[in-house]
């Protein structure tokens, strides 16, 4: 106690901070308990809405009501926006099959100017049938027609990225094109659970239309991927186009042979020679000057690029995907 009166400011400091260091740990103390109460209650209110999520609706009136608006308001959601890529897209233009055929010869002249050796031997844009055969009918036509446009751009692409050649391209054929007996023929059983089937089934009303052209291109790195950001680039590439499949290889399956010997020589010298020959300088004769010694010369490399130089060969596959009008296509399923 005589400490205390003797050293009463010490003394009230440290009171002081004894007392804070009390407050501090009752405060924390309160606001622990407060978290694990809120975490609590927090987990009790996340399960519950699990469990009201995960169990199924009551079939009451209101809840029907309320699930029916609330597809209403999707479905008018998917037209607007279905309707909006409809119009960006390039349109269907009438067609004939005879000027089909005139543009197609036309389409294969001019591709074949631009790509000059870049391009296989027998190259008619993936239309080889059409070259000497016309269309079923006008409408099959006009489907061609756009068709060929799509193709068309994705091979300016291909040349305009700087590729070494296109090796490969195929088209998947239209629904027209198909002919009857590729059809697979349903027994009766069949054809009973299949009505059956699509009588209580609802109606789905589809807004898209894929059509998928594979191609295989020989190209460095650079040019792979100047084609892959064109066929996504709206400003380079009018149609919709998704590159669902992409397979690369390297055209170098190995990596570089160790270099010889007589590479690693200095340049300038003779690899037949022996290297004691050419260490042992000649004696100059009688009367003559001493030869002047040469400069150092280069070493030989070290090292080689063994990664990035190499040619790839790239298979795409590419869905052109066409957008319907979401208005003409519910009322064909009603």
């Amino acid at each position: 106690m005589s400490w205390i009166q003797d050293n009463k400011g010490p003394a009230a400091v440290l009171g002081l901070t004894g007392v804070g260091v009390i407050g501090l740990g009752v405060m924390l103390f309160n606001a622990w308990s407060g978290a694990s109460a809120a975490q609590e209650e927090f987990d009790m209110v996340n399960t519950s809405l699990s469990r009201l999520k995960s169990t199924a609706l009551a079939p009451t009136e209101a809840n029907l009501t309320k699930k029916q608006q609330i597809v209403q308001e999707y479905e008018a959601a998917v037209g607007k926006l279905s309707l909006v890529l409809y119009k960006l897209q390039p349109e269907d233009k009438p067609t004939t099959n005879t000027e089909f055929q005139a543009k197609l010869k036309t389409r294969i002249a001019e591709i074949k100017k631009l790509g000059g050796g870049k391009l296989p031997a027998e190259f008619n844009l993936a239309f080889d049938q059409y070259t000497s055969e016309l269309p079923k009918s006008d409408q099959v036509a006009a489907e061609l027609s756009s068709y060929l446009d799509a193709v068309e751009e994705i091979v300016k692409l291909v040349l305009k990225s700087g590729a070494q050649s296109l090796i490969m391209l195929e088209r998947s054929p239209l629904t027209a094109e198909k002919g009857e007996s590729e059809k697979p023929r349903a027994t009766s059983k069949s054809k009973a659970k299949g009505a059956a089937a699509k009588a209580t089934a609802p109606q789905t009303v589809s807004i898209t239309e894929r059509k998928q052209v594979r191609l295989a291109v020989r190209a460095d790195q650079a040019a792979l991927q100047t084609l892959l950001s064109s066929l996504a680039s709206p400003s380079e590439m009018p149609f919709f186009t998704v590159a669902r499949l992409v397979r690369i290889e390297n055209e170098s399956q190995i990596g570089p042979a160790r270099l010889l010997q007589a590479s690693a020589a200095p340049v300038g010298t003779d690899p037949s020679v022996p290297a004691e020959a050419s260490a042992a300088p000649a004696a100059p004769a009688s009367g003559e000057a001493a030869p002047t010694k040469p400069g150092l010369t280069p070493a030989a490399p070290d090292s080689q690029v063994v990664l990035g130089r190499e040619y790839l060969r790239a298979f795409l596959e590419i869905d052109l995907v066409k957008f319907l009008n979401p208005q003409t296509a519910a009322a064909a399923q009603r």
